[in-house]
């Protein structure tokens, strides 16, 4: 019984699982540097040919506000 249910959950996991649409990917993360100071990075992705298109760089207090 318990083979059965943890089946039928992980075929719902599957079916409901967010597919990418589309043809590029953004990927954001956050590092530390040696000084100390936070900053973003924001890379985008082509999906297709798995190269990387544009990299920022951005300090946290800055990420997010339009010029």
């Amino acid at each position: 019984m318990k083979k059965l249910l943890m089946g039928l959950l992980l075929v719902s996991f599957l079916v409901s699982a967010e597919t990418e649409i589309g043809r590029y990917k953004v990927d954001v993360t956050t590092y530390v540097s040696k000084k100390g100071s936070i900053y973003i990075l924001e890379t985008t992705y082509d999906t297709t040919t798995g190269k990387v298109i544009d990299r920022k760089r951005f300090y946290h207090t800055k990420y997010g506000k339009k010029k």
